[in-house]
């Protein structure tokens, strides 16, 4: 069969198989508990991997690029960046792109990239401080491409129990309250967790769950602050409108009004 490739047309929406258990890691990790890497660049925490969940089709991580470090890659994998910090330059040549003229655009915190794969790209730090991104990366092949969006949930605040028949999600707290409800893997049972700033809940395929800002806004002795998170995730099948644009999907820079970052708060970084 011929594949679909980005720009081609659509891909019809398909629920996938269930997974039996639906999981067996951890749903929290807190950023203390990531797996911790040297990279040529500088240095990473994978939060969500096969290492720790057994989900081998996309992995969650924090990446820190040093200071003049220069990360060029080439890779099978598609992945969404989202900047926090930093400041750098981003190149990328898809295809038919001349090879003394790349895309290129300053990378600033509140920045999100999403590379398809095989585009080949460079990230430059160019300043005096860490550029820190998270990341989501997709293993699989297209039609699965990784997602992320910010949002901001005041105290008590939070969407409804619902699960998801062609996703895997994450639900990364960059700073404030942050909590999801959870069911064990037969949907039998809901709980709530706490998810730490700098840490991450996993929301597998086929389990409810719901994520919100678990602080009381009547409680007059408890601070109100709102969280701010990341809601990331790997789509593997979608419906029909939202497919990556030609191998670069977006870059687009976000304002602190619930579609993003300039947080407040950036202790665990």
């Amino acid at each position: 069969m011929q594949p679909v490739l980005p720009g081609q047309g659509r891909v019809p929406y398909t629920p996938l198989p269930r997974r039996r258990p639906a999981y067996t890691g951890p749903i929290v990790v807190a950023r203390e508990e990531g797996i911790r890497e040297t990279r040529p660049y500088g240095s990473a925490i994978k939060l969500l991997c096969q290492e720790n969940i057994g989900d081998e089709r996309f992995t969650v991580e924090e990446r820190t690029y040093n200071p003049g470090a220069v990360a060029q890659v080439e890779q099978k994998d598609s992945e969404a960046l989202h900047f926090f910090s930093g400041r750098g330059t981003f190149k990328a040549w898809p295809t038919n792109v001349p090879e003394d003229d790349p895309v290129s655009v300053p990378l600033l915190p509140g920045m999100e990239v999403v590379i398809d794969q095989f585009v080949r790209h460079e990230i430059r730090n160019t300043g005096g401080e860490p550029i820190v991104a998270l990341a989501t990366v997709c293993h699989l092949d297209f039609p699965a491409y990784p997602h992320h969006y910010p949002a901001i949930f005041p105290p008590g605040r939070g969407n409804s129990l619902h699960m998801h028949d062609n996703r895997v999600e994450a639900f990364y707290v960059v700073s404030g309250p942050g909590a999801q409800s959870i069911a064990d893997p037969t949907n039998s049972t809901v709980q709530d967790v706490i998810v730490p700033p700098g840490g991450v809940g996993h929301k597998p395929m086929y389990v409810y769950h719901r994520q919100f800002n678990p602080t009381d806004p009547k409680d007059t002795s408890a601070p109100q602050a709102d969280g701010y998170w990341i809601h990331s995730m790997v789509v593997f099948t979608h419906r029909g409108s939202r497919l990556p644009q030609l191998h670069i999907r977006h870059i687009r820079q976000h304002e602190l009004d619930g579609k993003t970052p300039i947080w407040p708060n950036r202790d665990h970084l």
